[in-house]
């Protein structure tokens, strides 16, 4: 892998143009259900893990980019190029087609990392959602950063029932791209570097972040892990599986977490040995809760109130 040299973040006329544009105050007035993800010279407003607007400094202005079905709430999702104003009238309008469009996996990834960057006793911070990279054909749904020092990255897949484990964008497809991450070594030449980046440009966005953050260098961060998060781990019969069962058919070879029906090969277990031992060459660690939608309260992301928990050991 070469390393790109090109890093999350954005320079101070930006930070200064975003603050005067209005959607610094927007943000502040819906910071419960807001995230501001920051990217290579651009933000995007997150509600439901869904951009409201890609933000961009052009020609020494704030520029937005929303999908045109957001702003209509019909027809296709087109980028449509607007000024920040538009936004803020319409930022109702926006997040209620949201509302309808999102699946409960992105709502709950939204309410879990709220609720965990809400909470002054967390031992972790979230400092991205939808972590992607030119050349790597995978994207974590949540990055986050523990309080303790040296620090650790948490590197998170949610998935969200049963009917979330298996397809395309299943179990197998993430353990494929921890593979990738891992191998190609891209927490040394991406991922270190973009928590910088995006903490800096936090620090001159003047958006939350913790104290224990505020200095932040690449070499104090020295490791990470693997999670899958599980929520709504329940069974919709006692004949039916649980999404662990589920999982663990795709996972194993053999029958194990109680497994009722073992996956079509191969199992991950086949490609990248198992990943729930700590003798393996990659190690996945594996966090289940009952709660769903409607009664989620997990509010340290790594550390909370899960039911079940798989660590490598």
């Amino acid at each position: 892998m070469t390393t790109n040299k090109l890093t999350k973040g954005i320079d101070e006329n930006f930070a200064e143009a975003f603050k005067e544009s209005g959607l610094k105050k927007l943000y502040k007035e819906n910071r419960k259900e807001i995230f501001i993800g920051v990217c290579n010279n651009y933000l995007h407003f997150y509600y439901n893990c869904n951009s409201v607007a890609k933000v961009e400094y052009k020609k020494k202005k704030i520029n937005c980019v929303t999908a045109k079905n957001l702003l209509c709430g019909t027809g296709i999702s087109n980028p449509n190029e607007i000024d920040p104003s538009q936004i803020i009238k319409n930022y109702k309008k926006i997040t209620d087609n949201i509302e309808i469009l999102k699946t409960p996996e992105k709502k709950a990834q939204s309410k879990l990392v709220l609720l965990n960057n809400a909470n002054k006793k967390s031992k972790w911070f979230c400092i991205d959602i939808e972590w992607a990279k030119s050349g790597f054909s995978g994207r974590f749904d949540i990055v986050a950063i523990s309080k303790e020092i040296p620090h650790s990255v948490a590197l998170i897949e949610l998935k969200y029932g049963r009917q979330a484990i298996g397809g395309k964008c299943g179990i197998r497809r993430h353990i494929s791209d921890f593979s990738k991450f891992q191998e190609e070594n891209y927490f040394e030449g991406y991922m270190k570097h973009d928590i910088v980046g995006i903490v800096k440009s936090r620090k001159m966005l003047q958006l939350d972040l913790p104290d224990w953050l505020q200095n932040l260098k690449a070499d104090d961060i020295t490791k990470y892990n693997f999670y899958v998060i599980t929520l709504d781990n329940n069974s919709e019969t006692k004949q039916h599986s649980t999404p662990k069962q589920t999982m663990a058919g795709y996972l194993f070879n053999g029958f194990r977490w109680s497994c009722k029906e073992l996956a079509a090969p191969p199992s991950v277990e086949k490609l990248f040995g198992d990943v729930t031992r700590k003798t393996n060459k990659l190690q996945v660690a594996f966090l289940f809760s009952k709660q769903n939608l409607d009664n989620l309260n997990i509010n340290d992301i790594i550390y909370g109130d899960y039911d079940d928990k798989e660590i490598p050991q």
